[in-house]
C-alpha cells in the first residue's frame, strides 16, 4: 500500500494512501448533501460545510491517533506514526517491535477512545446552541459533537478484527481482553 508522506508532528508521521486521499474528496459533496438535507442549507452554504466537515474528520482521526500514541508512550512501546487509509487510519510501530502482553495491546487501544468522547462532548454545548439556528456554523458544531462521540469514540469499539487487513480498538480488545 502506497504511503503518501503529509507531516510529523509530535514525533509521529503521518502518512495517506491514495485511497484515503479519494475518501476525505468524497466526504465533501457527501457531506454537503447531508448537511443541506438536514440543516435546509442553501448550495452555497452546504457546499461550504461540506468543504469544512472533511478537515474536521481527519483532525478528529489524527486526534483519536494521538490519543493511541499518548497510552503506547505511556506503557514504553511508542508509536512511530499513523496511516489515513481511509477516513480512518491505522497505528504504525516499529517493525521490530517483540511479541507485547496482552495488557499493553489492550492499554494502546484504550488510547483513542477518550480523546474522541471528551472532544465531542466539549463541542456538544456549542452544537445544542448552534443547531438550531442551523448554518454551516450550527452544521460543523453539530457534526463534529456526533462525529467524535458516536463515530470515533463509541465506534472505536465495533469489535472488527481481520488480521493483517483491518482491526478497530474494540477487535484489538476482543482479541486480548481473556489473555490478560
Amino acid at each position: 500500500m502506497r504511503r503518501i508522506p503529509l507531516f510529523t508532528v509530535l514525533s509521529l508521521q503521518t502518512t495517506i494512501s491514495p485511497l484515503g486521499i479519494a475518501s476525505f474528496v468524497a466526504a465533501v459533496p457527501l457531506t454537503a448533501v447531508i448537511a443541506a438535507w438536514i440543516l435546509r442549507l442553501a448550495p452555497g452554504e452546504a457546499a461550504l460545510a461540506g468543504l469544512l466537515s472533511a478537515p474536521v474528520m481527519f483532525l478528529s482521526e489524527w486526534v483519536h491517533q494521538w490519543g493511541h500514541a499518548r497510552a503506547a508512550r505511556r506503557v514504553g512501546y511508542p508509536m512511530t506514526g499513523m496511516h489515513f487509509h481511509s477516513l480512518f487510519s491505522s497505528s504504525l510501530y516499529p517493525p521490530d517491535e517483540p511479541e507485547l502482553p496482552a495488557r499493553t495491546h489492550i492499554r494502546r487501544a484504550l488510547g483513542g477512545f477518550w480523546v474522541n468522547l471528551l472532544l465531542g462532548l466539549l463541542v456538544a454545548p456549542l452544537a445544542l446552541y448552534l443547531w438550531p439556528r442551523g448554518g454551516v456554523l450550527g452544521w460543523l458544531a453539530g457534526f463534529t459533537a456526533l462525529w467524535n462521540t458516536v463515530g470515533l469514540s463509541f465506534g472505536a469499539f465495533t469489535p472488527i478484527d481481520i488480521p493483517g487487513v483491518f482491526t478497530t480498538d474494540g477487535g484489538t480488545l476482543l482479541r486480548y481482553w481473556g489473555r490478560k
